[in-house]
């Protein structure tokens, strides 16, 4: 017991030096962002931070991107351009908030698919370099504290709750934008169950019940081995499935008395529409400060189907801020 207490105390002082130190800081080129990068023989943090001609303290807007392994820049034809979706959110904030975001663990500057993303990602691994992002940027930068917006989208949304359980007060505002509710599992079994997962060719599962079990028999296996970073489920290691599973936006969320809002399409085929009526209506009940909006015939990416004209994802960072600067 007392060795597992000293490796505890050691790993989080070498977090806390690794992050104490100052960082490397580059403009990128063309883009409204500075790049910020920390890092010892081990570690790397690496995130990004908007330009604004502003000089007064702004609040700050955190957004975290959904799944994925790839870089939150790429190259492509000899220019640097934004991926995940996060430009919309500097373009939308139009220069009234700072926009932070961050790598993945594991994952470097304009890098696709990182051999040691497998080995380093995990809900608390990545909940904690968005934490210390973020205390980074409050400390060393020009923010007006007393704001502060978490915005996570799918894989995010379970992330920014547990950056919020973490951080407490010193978050505002929470944003689950197609983020689940209930466990991920919830979304499996259900779209397991209609057919929508796992009724492939590949699969070759036509029946509800093998589906359902399919889906068991995985998290089972999961659960056996919950640290293996080799074995893998839809693209995914062990590691990363057993830590974001055991846990639901609900839980972490019960733990945060700031304002919360769910964003979710109806006609969303990753993450179950339910699940954010199930997330509102649990979190409502518990007293927390809370707005669910359905977005109708939306799917993951909120593009509405009837309304093709219309950038949904852009409507919904839009209504996000609005809420946020209430």
């Amino acid at each position: 017991m007392h060795i597992k207490i000293k490796t505890i105390i050691f790993c989080l002082l070498a977090v806390s030096s690794l992050y104490a130190q100052k960082a490397k800081i580059e403009h990128l080129p063309d883009l409204p962002y500075d790049k910020y990068e920390i890092q010892n023989k081990k570690d790397t943090l690496t995130f990004y931070l908007s330009v604004t001609a502003s000089k007064e303290k702004l609040p700050l807007v955190v957004y975290v991107q959904g799944s994925g392994k790839n870089s939150l820049f790429a190259m492509r034809n000899g220019k640097v351009i934004p991926t995940n979706g996060h430009s919309s959110w500097y373009t939308a904030t139009q220069e009234k908030f700072k926009v932070l975001i961050i790598e993945k663990p594991g994952v470097k500057y304009l890098q696709d698919g990182s051999k040691n993303f497998d080995k380093k990602f995990s809900l608390e691994n990545w909940s904690n370099a968005i934490t210390n992002a973020i205390n980074y940027v409050l400390k060393n930068e020009n923010i007006d504290n007393r704001k502060i917006l978490i915005a996570g989208h799918s894989e995010g949304g379970i992330v920014v709750s547990r950056v919020a359980a973490l951080m407490k007060d010193t978050v505002s505002h929470v944003a689950i934008l197609a983020g689940e509710g209930p466990s991920q599992l919830y979304s499996l079994y259900k779209f397991a169950e209609d057919g929508t997962f796992f009724n492939t060719e590949e699969h070759n599962m036509p029946l509800p019940e093998q589906r359902i079990d399919y889906v068991k028999n995985t998290w089972n296996d999961i659960l056996s081995d919950p640290n293996n970073t080799t074995k893998n489920f839809w693209g995914f290691s062990y590691l990363r499935w057993s830590s974001m599973l055991k846990t639901s936006v609900i839980d972490e969320l019960e733990k945060y008395n700031g304002k919360i809002l769910l964003l979710q399409g109806t006609a969303d085929k990753a993450v179950y529409p339910e699940s954010a009526t199930i997330a509102y209506t649990t979190l409502l009940s518990k007293g927390k400060n809370i707005r669910l909006e359905l977005i109708n015939n939306a799917d993951h990416s909120f593009n509405i189907s009837d309304q093709p004209q219309t950038d949904g994802w852009r409507m919904v960072i839009e209504k996000t801020l609005q809420w946020f600067n209430q």
